[in-house]
């Protein structure tokens, strides 16, 4: 009974347990996320834990496959965050008013 409370209030019907083994930094990190997404939220009904944001990586990474370029790990991760990195670097000179390129031209 508790599985199915927990599947209305998350609105996740199929969801289907993964064990993923996550190094030390990871699991700090992600505990640290997901409590300062909670104490951040604007409404207080919905839980966010690290089991969330595990849920939206994942979503991110299957929307985007386009991130994934590599032969091992560390390839795919170094190329996922540089190329986040790049995108958000080009929002903020957008945002900024700057220009695409060096000397004005755009892409």
């Amino acid at each position: 009974m508790a599985g199915n409370s927990a599947q209305g209030k998350s609105g996740q019907s199929d969801e289907r347990p993964k064990w993923v083994p996550l190094r030390e930094d990871q699991h700090s990190e992600l505990s640290t996320l997901a409590r300062e997404l909670m104490l951040a939220r604007s409404k207080k009904t919905a839980r966010i834990t690290e089991n969330t944001v595990i849920r939206v990586a994942v979503d991110l990474v299957t929307r985007y496959p386009e991130l994934l370029v590599g032969d091992t790990e560390d390839d795919l991760r170094t190329y996922a965050l540089e190329r986040i990195e790049q995108l958000l670097e080009r929002e903020r000179q957008l945002l900024a008013g700057g220009e695409d390129e060096p000397g004005g031209e755009s892409r």
